[in-house]
C-alpha cells in the first residue's frame, strides 16, 4: 500500500504539470468541477502518448522516466508561479477541513485496493505479458503472431510500463488503474453538491442530470473496486467514459462550455485508443465542432483536429507494426504486406471470437449457427440479477430516448422550437450502446452504457432545474405543482442515491475485511503472477506455455497460449520481432 502511495505520488505530479501546461490556454477550466482532476486527466492523456512515442523507438524503461522528469522539471521551473497558484491545497484544506479528510481517506481507500486484489483473467492471459514486452523490447513487429490479443494493442500498456518502474524495483507496478479510480473517486464524491440549502437558510436537494450519473459512477467504482490491481483495459475506458459525461453535463450551463467540449473530445480520443469500441462516442466532437463551424471559428476546429491526430497517430503505429494492421482485428483498411503482418484469415478469426465470446458462446467455430437473437436467451440467463436489471432499464431508456429524438427532430422543423442542448449526449451514448451490443456484447465491455443510459434518462427529468428540458412524454399528470414535483424528483434521487450507497459501502466492507490479514500488502503491492508453465523451442529461442488455461502471468517470456510452430524469429533477438511461416 505504501508503495502504491508513492507511486502516485508520482503518477500525480508528473500527469498534473504536464496536464496544467498542456491546458495553460483553457484557463476557464477552472469553473469546471474538479479542475485538478481534468489536468491530471489530460495529463495522463499526453504521457501516455509519449510512452507510445518512445516505445517505437525503444523499451519504455529508465531513461523515458529520467526524461519524463526531466520535462515536468523544466515545465515547473518556467511556469512556476501559475503552478503555485493552482496548486495551493494548504489554503484549500483550512477553508474546508472536512471536504480535506474525505479526500484523505478516498485516497487510503482506493490505494488499499490498488495493493491487493483478485487479478483479471485476461491480465494473467496477456495484459501483464504486453507490458512486459513494453518495458523490455519497446514496440515488437509482429507481436500478434505470437498470440493474437497482442494485437489489440490497448494504450494504456505503455502507460503501465512507463509508471511500473522495473527497471528500480525489479518488479513492474501496476497502480495507474487505482489512479484512474481514484480520480473517478473525486468526481463521484462532487455528488454532495446536491444536498445545500435554499436562499432562506432551508435545507434542499437539488440533484443535476450528472448527479445521477455520479451514482452510476459509485456502483462501478464498487464493482470494480477488488479489481483496480489489474491493468485491464476495460477499466480505464469505463472510468474515462463517466468522468468524459459527468463533466461535460456540469458544464452544459457554463458560458466558456465549448472550450471545455473541446478538452473533453480530446480525452474521448483517448478513451478509443485505450478500448476501440469506444468509438462511436467520438460523435459528442460534432457538438463543439458543429458550434465552430456556425461561429467561423476554423482555428479551435484545426487545433482539434491536430491534437486528435496527435493521440490517434502513435496509436495507429504501434498497431501496425504489433500486428500489420491498422485496427486489429479488423482487416477493412490495409496498408501494404510487410512480412510480420497476421495473416488476414486469423485476423478475421480473431474478430469473430471477440464477437462470439461477448454472446457468451465459446466457439469461434459457431459463427454461421448464430442469428440475431438465438444467442439472447443463455446471453441472459448468464447474467446476474443487477446486470439483468441494468439491461432491461437501459433497453427502456433506450426507447425513450428515441421517442424524445423523433419529437426533438419534429418540433424543430415544424415548430421551430429550439433543440435540448442536453439530448444530444444520450443520444450518442445510445448508439454507442447499441453498436457494443451488436458487435460483442460482453458486459465488461459495455458496462458504463447500461449504467449511464437509464440514469441520464432519468436525470433529464428529475435534474434540477425540473423545467429546463420541457419533456413532454414525461411531464406529471396536470395538477400536481411544482412543491409535489420536487418532492417526488427528490425523492427517485434518495432512493436510487441511498439504494447504491448501501449496496456498495457494504461491499466495500466485504472488500476490505477479507483482505485485511494480508499484511505484506501493506508495503508491498501485490505482485503479478508468475504461471507453472512447459516449454518448447523456437529458433533456437525457449517458449513458454502456461499450464493453466493460458494464465502464464508477468515474468515468463516469451509465451504462447499453446505450444505452435507456425511462427519464427525475424531476426537474431526478440526485438527483431515475428513473423508467420504458413
Amino acid at each position: 500500500m505504501a508503495e502504491v502511495l508513492i507511486s502516485w505520488i508520482i503518477i500525480g505530479i508528473t500527469s498534473y504539470t504536464v496536464g496544467f501546461e498542456i491546458c495553460g490556454f483553457h484557463d476557464r477550466l477552472v469553473s469546471v468541477p474538479h479542475p485538478h482532476v481534468l489536468r491530471c486527466l489530460v495529463g495522463l492523456c499526453a504521457v501516455n502518448v509519449y510512452a507510445e512515442v518512445f516505445s517505437l523507438f525503444t523499451g519504455v524503461g529508465m531513461w523515458a522516466d529520467y526524461l519524463l522528469m526531466l520535462i515536468c522539471l523544466v515545465i515547473v521551473y518556467f511556469d512556476r508561479s501559475r503552478l503555485g497558484q493552482a496548486m495551493d491545497i494548504s489554503a484549500a484544506a483550512k477553508r474546508s477541513p472536512v471536504k480535506a479528510l474525505i479526500y484523505v481517506l478516498i485516497i487510503l481507500t482506493m490505494a488499499y485496493g490498488t495493493s491487493r486484489g483478485y487479478m483479471h483473467f485476461d491480465t494473467n492471459l496477456y495484459h501483464a505479458q504486453a507490458i512486459h514486452w513494453i518495458e523490455d523490447y519497446g514496440t515488437v513487429p509482429g507481436l500478434a503472431n505470437i498470440q493474437s490479443r497482442f494485437g489489440y494493442n490497448s494504450a494504456e500498456f505503455a502507460l503501465n510500463a512507463l509508471y511500473g518502474f522495473k527497471w528500480y524495483l525489479g518488479r513492474s507496478l501496476h497502480t495507474s488503474a487505482g489512479f484512474f479510480a481514484m480520480l473517478s473517486s473525486f468526481i463521484a464524491m462532487d455528488i454532495y453538491r446536491a444536498f445545500g440549502k435554499s436562499e432562506t437558510g432551508r435545507p434542499v436537494i437539488r440533484p443535476r442530470v450528472s448527479d445521477f450519473v455520479r451514482i452510476g459512477l459509485i456502483f462501478y467504482l464498487g464493482v470494480i473496486y477488488s479489481e483496480m490491481i489489474s491493468p485491464s483495459s476495460d477499466h480505464y475506458a469505463q472510468l474515462l467514459l463517466f468522468d468524459i459525461i459527468i463533466i461535460w453535463l456540469d458544464a452544459v450551463h457554463l458560458t466558456e462550455a465549448y472550450s471545455v467540449y473541446a478538452v473533453l473530445c480530446l480525452l474521448m480520443v483517448y478513451a478509443v485508443t485505450v478500448k476501440l469500441s469506444l468509438a462511436p462516442l467520438l460523435l459528442l466532437a460534432l457538438i463543439p465542432g458543429i458550434y465552430w463551424i456556425k461561429n467561423k471559428k476554423y482555428g479551435n476546429i484545426a487545433i482539434c483536429l491536430i491534437t486528435g491526430l496527435l493521440v490517434m497517430v502513435p496509436y495507429f503505429i504501434r498497431g501496425y507494426i504489433i500486428s500489420g494492421w491498422i485496427l486489429y482485428p479488423s482487416t477493412l483498411i490495409k496498408l501494404g504486406s510487410p512480412d510480420w503482418q497476421v495473416p488476414k484469415g486469423m485476423a478475421q478469426y480473431d474478430a469473430r471470437e471477440i464477437g462470439m465470446w461477448g454472446r457468451g458462446i465459446t466457439r469461434a467455430e459457431d459463427w454461421d449457427t448464430v442469428n440475431a437473437f438465438n444467442w439472447l436467451p443463455a446471453y441472459v440467463s448468464a447474467l446476474s440479477p443487477m446486470e439483468k436489471l441494468w439491461l432491461i432499464m437501459s433497453a427502456v431508456a433506450l426507447v425513450i430516448i428515441v421517442i424524445l429524438c423523433v419529437r426533438a427532430f419534429i418540433l424543430r422543423r415544424v415548430m421551430k422550437h429550439k433543440s435540448d442542448s442536453l439530448l444530444p449526449v444520450p443520444m450518442i451514448l445510445c448508439i454507442g450502446m447499441v453498436t457494443w451490443f451488436v458487435a460483442a456484447p460482453l458486459i465488461r465491455y459495455g458496462y458504463s452504457y447500461i449504467i449511464i443510459v437509464p440514469l441520464i434518462t432519468v436525470g433529464m427529468y428529475c435534474g434540477y432545474p425540473y423545467d429546463l428540458h420541457n419533456i413532454s412524454i414525461l411531464n406529471l399528470p396536470k395538477g400536481i405543482n411544482s412543491n409535489m414535483r420536487y418532492r417526488i424528483n427528490t425523492t427517485v434521487f434518495l432512493i436510487l442515491f441511498a439504494a447504491v450507497a448501501v449496496l456498495k459501502i457494504k461491499g466495500l466492507l466485504v472488500d476490505i475485511t477479507q483482505t485485511m490479514n494480508e499484511k505484506q500488502y501493506y508495503v508491498n503491492q501485490q505482485d503479478y503472477i508468475d504461471g507453472e508453465a512447459f516449454t518448447y523451442t523456437v529458433d533456437g529461442v525457449t517458449v513458454y506455455v502456461a499450464e493453466d488455461s493460458g494464465q502464464i502471468g508477468y515474468y515468463k517470456l516469451p509465451s504462447t497460449v499453446e505450444e505452435r510452430h507456425d511462427f519464427a524469429l525475424r531476426g537474431s533477438d526478440l526485438s527483431d520481432g515475428f513473423y508467420h511461416t504458413n
